[in-house]
This record gives structure tokens, C-alpha cells and sequence, in this order.
């Protein structure tokens, strides 16, 4: 009986090294995708195993098969041993890295035996030094020599953050071509939203407008966020703090969160439209940062990520009801922001199912959470430019509007001096003629006592009208004061200047209007013209001469024109 267990233990033994042997990695193959599936896992409680108390369990068959190509324990797990074996049929030793692509793992320690005697031997991991790696790089990396025969490998992995473990076997070749369409990638990245931050704070410099500033805020927090979950944070911005390593990811999350909450209730104008929505928002990120800190005080890291990942989650489904909310009030850029956060969101979802194992494990998918917010900070920068562009537009018609009489839509003094004063410059260095006519509508206070205002508001746009005909494309004109109103003409003899003013004031005799009673209604106006070569006299002594000639005018009878020539 005795026999014929033992006998039955050497059968499964030689079915288990079979099996492990047909998984075994060649290292004359090309194994461009991870190497999970071939992988054999054992978690325990027990986290205090020596490489050969690993060893002796994976011979004895403790270690089982992994069933996803890119192994994931989740949260807070326990400490893990990988193992499989490397097989080199030739007769040289060929080298291949170990390339375990997360950069958040708190130790890393990966052994190497032939014949179960030890040959090299790693030990890296985000509670060491980044100086400490044996190879500059983000990711942990591990190269070795494999010798003819076979090499067994031993992996230990701890982390008290997601411990998602894609592991990858590569020649030096294929880890050089990775890293640089990584660097690429990453660089055009990092480089557009720098570009963008920095546009952005020259807005808010400029214009103090609050958007701008929150908006470079959050996409400089993901920027610093993305860094530290990529690994490029700590091989560049604080290799000497694995504290902060630790600690980066929760704390950056909570930041580009509350980031992005100020954006989104200030771009969507959520506290004027919907101020109890308003106060829940502002109110529950409160919560969520309290919460973060007195986790953050107990030294709880698990519990403080898992609150900066509902704190996330929660920004993103209040993201869609804030852009409803705000595009229902009728705020016409809270479609960028709708379609950017869907952008956001589904990138999100991608790599998160990618990293558990529910959709295939590549480049793309892992990194879909960095297009899709690409995406997201590529169309709220269109927002935010279409904003500005409307923006200026509205104060460009408002600076307008300022110079212009609202009444008979032409200028009023200040916009007359502004646009007349570069053309008398210029009739400076010229010597150019220039002459002024000043008119004002003959009794119109008796006109207005005995119809009303509304019928002199109408007899005054109606002058207006005719003047803006009659007046040629380089004149200018204003609404001067009351029924005053003035017509520079810029080199222009007296001459042509009696003229015009002859010709206005026959066509203003033309008009009729009505009465509320039905009566028909003519008006005259009176005209003073004035001259001078612009070097004579000053802009305004031209003006004040033109109105001594329409002073002139009312005393002559009204209804006539009056100028230096008729002296």
C-alpha cells in the first residue's frame, strides 16, 4: 500500500513537471505581450517567507497556475511569490530583462537559481531610494543571463497600494524600443498640457477671471498625478522621498479632484443657476478632504486611497449631472465640458477593466485614461477659448456701444474725438484742408412741448438717417448734444463743405413725419460751417467756429447755412 502511494505521488509529480515544463518561457522566442498566463502564483498569510521557503512550495506544487495574462490582487493585498521557469536550449547565455510595468509596488524582489542554487538576485521597490534600482527606469526592470538549461525564477511582490502586476520578458532591444515610444507619447503629452497650464495662467493674468486659473490648477495637478502613478515623478521630481512616493497618488487625486470641482462650478456657473446644487458640492468635497486627512493622520494609506478613488469617482458622475444642469440653464459651453467628461470617464473605464483583467491588457488600453483626458483637456481648452473669443467680442460691442447715442446710432462725443483725432494727426504733417458743419433742429423744444417726446425722438432719428445718406464714407459723424449734431470732413475745401450743407438741409426740409392725430409735420434745421488748414487752429477752436456760424444761422431766420464766407 505503501508502494502504491508512493508510486502515485511520483505520477502527479512528473504530470506537474510536465505541465510546468510546457509553460516554461524560451528565451529564443519574442514575447511581446505579458507573460501572466504562464505564470504560477502563491499568496499566504504568512509574509515572512524566505526565498527558500518560496522555493521549497513551488516544488511541492503549492504554487497554482494564473488564469489572466496580467496578474491582479487588488487593493491592500497580501504579499505574493511569483514563479516560472526560463528555458535556453542553445548553448550560450542569452540575456532578457524582467520589465514589471507598475511603478507604485513598495518592494520588488526577484530571484534567479539553476539547480536551485541562487545566480542573481534584485531588490528594489518604492520603499527604497530610486537611486537604488539597478537600472534608471520608471518601471521595475531586472536583466539577466540565462545559461543553457533551464533557470527558475522567483518574484516576491509587496504593496499595500492596487497591486496589478503586468510582467513582461524582452530582450534589451524591444525594452529600448518600448521606453522610446513611451518617451515620445508621454513627452507630446506632458507638452501640450504645460502649454495649455501656461496659456491658460496668462489668461487669468490678463483678464482675472477665475475659470483660467482653476482650470490650469487641475490640468497641473494631473499633470503632477500622472507623473506619479507613471513612475516619472519619482525618477525625476523627488527620488530621494519614498514617503512622498507613497503617499503621491492618494493625496494628487484629492487635489486634481477639488481642482476640477472649482472648474466645473465656476465654468458652469453652477451657483447662480442652482445654488443647492452648488452647496452639496462644495460641502460633500469638504467631507471627502476631512475624511482624507484624519486617514492620512492615522498613517491608514489603504483607507486613505480608497477614499481619493470614491472622491474621483464621485467627481466624475457629478461632472454629467453638473453639464445637464448647466446646459439646461441654457450656459452653451456646457457641451464641451458634457463631451469631455464622457471622454474622461470611458478612458477611465478602459484602463480600469484593462488593469483587472476584463479586457485584453496593451498599450492602448492602459493608457486610455491619458487620451481620454487629452481629450478632455483639448475640448474645455476650446471651451475656454470660444469663451474668451465671445468674451472680448461682448466688451469690443460694449466699448462700442459706450461711443455710440443709443437713440440715432451715431457717435457720441467721446467715440467722435476718438476716431477724429488720428485723422487731424495725420492733417498735421500734411497741412491738409479740413472743414467742420454744425446743425441744430430749428425750434425744437416748441416741437417736442407740443407733440411729445416720442414724436422729437422720432424727428431726431429720422435727421440722423437722412445725415448718415448724405454724408460721404470718410466723414464723420456725431450726436453733438440734444438736437446738436456735428459732420467732420476731413480735406475738404469750404466750398464743398457749403455744399454738403446746402444739400443736407434740403433734404431734411423734405422730411414728413406724422403725428399721433394724424397731422403731417415738417422741421428745418440750421447750419454753421467752419474752415481751416489743420495747422491754423486746434480741433476744438474748428469746432467752437463752426457753432458760431450756426449761432449765426438762428439769428439770420433759421432754415439756412452760415459759414467764414458769408462774412
Amino acid at each position: 500500500m505503501k508502494k502504491l502511494f508512493v508510486l502515485l505521488s511520483m505520477m502527479i509529480m512528473s504530470v506537474f513537471w510536465c505541465l510546468t515544463a510546457s509553460a516554461a518561457i524560451n528565451v529564443a522566442e519574442e514575447y511581446k505581450e505579458t507573460i501572466g498566463q504562464r505564470i504560477r502564483v502563491y499568496q499566504d498569510e504568512d509574509t515572512h517567507w524566505r526565498m527558500q521557503d518560496a522555493l521549497v512550495a513551488y516544488r511541492d506544487g503549492r504554487f497554482s497556475q494564473s488564469g489572466n495574462s496580467v496578474i491582479n490582487f487588488g487593493i491592500g493585498a497580501k504579499p505574493v511569490w511569483l514563479a516560472f521557469s526560463v528555458k535556453n536550449d542553445g548553448h550560450n547565455a542569452v540575456h532578457r530583462n524582467l520589465l514589471l510595468e507598475t511603478s507604485w509596488l513598495d518592494k520588488v524582489d526577484i530571484y534567479f537559481l539553476r539547480q536551485d542554487e541562487l545566480t542573481g538576485s534584485y531588490h528594489m521597490g518604492d520603499s527604497l531610494l530610486f537611486s537604488q534600482r539597478p537600472l534608471d527606469h520608471r518601471f521595475f526592470v531586472a536583466g539577466h543571463d540565462f545559461s543553457a538549461g533551464e533557470t527558475t525564477v522567483l518574484i516576491r511582490v509587496e504593496s499595500d497600494d492596487d497591486m496589478v502586476l503586468p510582467l513582461y520578458f524582452i530582450s534589451n532591444e524591444a525594452l529600448a524600443d518600448r521606453d522610446q515610444w513611451q518617451a515620445y507619447s508621454y513627452g507630446f503629452m506632458y507638452g501640450v498640457i504645460l502649454a495649455l497650464v501656461a496659456y491658460n495662467v496668462m489668461l487669468y493674468v490678463g483678464l482675472r477671471t477665475g475659470p483660467y486659473l482653476f482650470y490650469s490648477l487641475y490640468l497641473l495637478f494631473f499633470l503632477l498625478l500622472n507623473t506619479a502613478y507613471t513612475g516619472h515623478g519619482y525618477q525625476w521630481l523627488w527620488p530621494e522621498s519614498p514617503l512622498w512616493q507613497k503617499w503621491a497618488n492618494p493625496v494628487l487625486i484629492m487635489a486634481c479632484t477639488v481642482s476640477g470641482f472649482a472648474f466645473a462650478l465656476q465654468f458652469l456657473n453652477i451657483k447662480a443657476a442652482w445654488p443647492r446644487v452648488y452647496r452639496f458640492v462644495i460641502v460633500s468635497s469638504a467631507v471627502f478632504c476631512t475624511f482624507m486627512l484624519l486617514a492620512m493622520l492615522a498613517g491608514e494609506f489603504v483607507v486613505s486611497l480608497l477614499i481619493s478613488l470614491v472622491f474621483i469617482f464621485f467627481f466624475y458622475i457629478s461632472s454629467i449631472v453638473l453639464g445637464v444642469i448647466s446646459l439646461q440653464a441654457g450656459n452653451q459651453f456646457a457641451k464641451y465640458f458634457l463631451l469631455a467628461s464622457i471622454f474622461t470617464i470611458c478612458g477611465g473605464a478602459i484602463t480600469a477593466n484593462a488593469v483587472w483583467g476584463f479586457i485584453p491588457f496593451t498599450e492602448w488600453t492602459y493608457r486610455a485614461t491619458d487620451i481620454g483626458m487629452m481629450m478632455d483637456a483639448i475640448l474645455l481648452a476650446l471651451a475656454l477659448a470660444e469663451r474668451f473669443n465671445i468674451n472680448q467680442n461682448e466688451k469690443l460691442l460694449a466699448e462700442k456701444m459706450a461711443g455710440i447715442d443709443s437713440l440715432t446710432n451715431l457717435n457720441n462725443r467721446r467715440s467722435f474725438y476718438k476716431y477724429v483725432q488720428p485723422i487731424w494727426a495725420m492733417g498735421l504733417r500734411s497741412k491738409s484742408s479740413t472743414s467742420v458743419i454744425m446743425l441744430d433742429i430749428d425750434n425744437f423744444k416748441l416741437l417736442n412741448d407740443t407733440y411729445g417726446h416720442a414724436l422729437g425722438d422720432r424727428v431726431l432719428v429720422q435727421l440722423a438717417e437722412t445725415l448718415q445718406k448724405e454724408a460721404r464714407s470718410g466723414d464723420i459723424l456725431a450726436r453733438w448734444g440734444g438736437e446738436e449734431f456735428l459732420i467732420f470732413l476731413p480735406e475738404t475745401r469750404l466750398a464743398d463743405a457749403i455744399a454738403i450743407a446746402e444739400r443736407m438741409r434740403n433734404k431734411v426740409n423734405a422730411i414728413q413725419l406724422t403725428s399721433i392725430k394724424g397731422e403731417k409735420l415738417l422741421f428745418t434745421a440750421s447750419f454753421g460751417v467752419a474752415h481751416t488748414l489743420v495747422t491754423n487752429v486746434s480741433l476744438d477752436e474748428l469746432i467752437s467756429q463752426a457753432d458760431q456760424q450756426l449761432y449765426r444761422a438762428k439769428k439770420q431766420g433759421r432754415n439756412c447755412v452760415c459759414s467764414d464766407q458769408s462774412d
